[in-house]
Formats: C-alpha cells, structure tokens, sequence
C-alpha cells in the first residue's frame, strides 16, 4: 500500500498502526500511475525549461561571435585608415619638403649670385681705389697730371673715371665703357 497523507510504502500491519489511523491508503499500482503523471508533467517542464535555456545559450553564443566578428572587422578598418593617414602624411611630407628644397634652391641661388656680383663688384673697387691711391701717391707731379685719373663718383653699382680727357663708367660687372 501507499500512504498519501505520508507519502510514503507501507504494509497491511502498518496500516493498521495508531498512527496511520487517520491517513488515506491506495494501491501501489495507482500511486504510481498518478506520481508518474506528476513526475512526466515535472519532467515536461524542466525538458522546456532545458530546451529555452540552450535556446539562450545559443544566442548567447551567437551574440559573442558577432562581437567578435565586429570588433575585428573594427580593428581591420581603424588599421586600414590609419595606413592610409600614414601614406597621405609621408606623401605630404615628400611633397612640402620638396618644394621646400626648391624654394630653398632658387632663393640661395640668387643670393649666391648676388653674392658674387658683391664680390665682384668689391674687387673692381679695390682695383681701382689701388690706382687711384698709387696715383695720388705719386710724387711726380707731371706723371701724375700725365694719367690725368679723376674719379667722379663711386657707389656700390658703378663707377665712374675720367682718363686722360676721356670719361668711364665701370658698372657692377666691372665692364668700362666711354
């Protein structure tokens, strides 16, 4: 037999226990008809339950890789614009310092070329200034009024002689002409 109110097996002596006295008996045949029903209904719960939560697993897991897939194709592209930058920076760089040198080339040219012309110029000047200076030096009163070399004027882009009756005009390329 089968106590309900126990829930538990007992037998015929049992039953007739003081303290069973009171308590519902059925056979063991329907106390398991009816506790396996309970069971199957449990059972078909907890199989629900077991099925939505590998349902949820999944997505789950699904949700990751997607995360993931995501998250690399991120980095790829942030990886790629950055290269992109780099190669537009470099080839900025190369660009800017190029005209940089060019610029650099055409002005330190001219310079240079000014440069020399001032130094031409210079050496003309000390030429002459020597001339002028052995001239008046000259203690020789008739070679000196002889040369005749009267300088009118002196600057920096040309100057100008008057040799024996005949003016000069020396211009910065140290070129004279009447």
């Amino acid at each position: 037999l089968f106590c309900e109110t126990d829930k538990k097996l007992i037998c015929y002596t049992c039953r007739d226990a003081r303290e069973h006295r009171d308590h519902r008996f059925m056979p063991v045949n329907e106390a398991v008809e009816i506790y396996k029903g309970q069971a199957k209904g449990s059972l078909d719960t907890l199989e629900e339950k077991r099925w939505a939560i590998l349902e949820m697993e999944q997505q789950q897991k699904q949700k990751i890789a997607e995360i993931r897939d995501q998250s690399l194709s991120l980095k790829t592209r942030i990886t790629s614009e950055f290269a992109e930058m780099h190669q537009f920076l470099t080839e900025k760089e190369e660009h800017l310092t190029g005209d940089l040198q060019v610029h650099e080339e055409e002005v330190l040219g001219a310079m240079e070329k000014n440069l020399q012309e001032i130094q031409d110029r210079s050496k003309l000047i000390h030429g002459e200034l020597q001339k002028f200076q052995e001239q008046v030096e000259q203690k020789d009163g008739i070679l000196f009024l002889k040369a005749r070399i009267v300088v009118c004027s002196i600057n920096v882009h040309r100057m100008v002689l008057i040799m024996k009756g005949q003016t000069y005009c020396i211009n910065s390329t140290g070129q004279a002409a009447p």
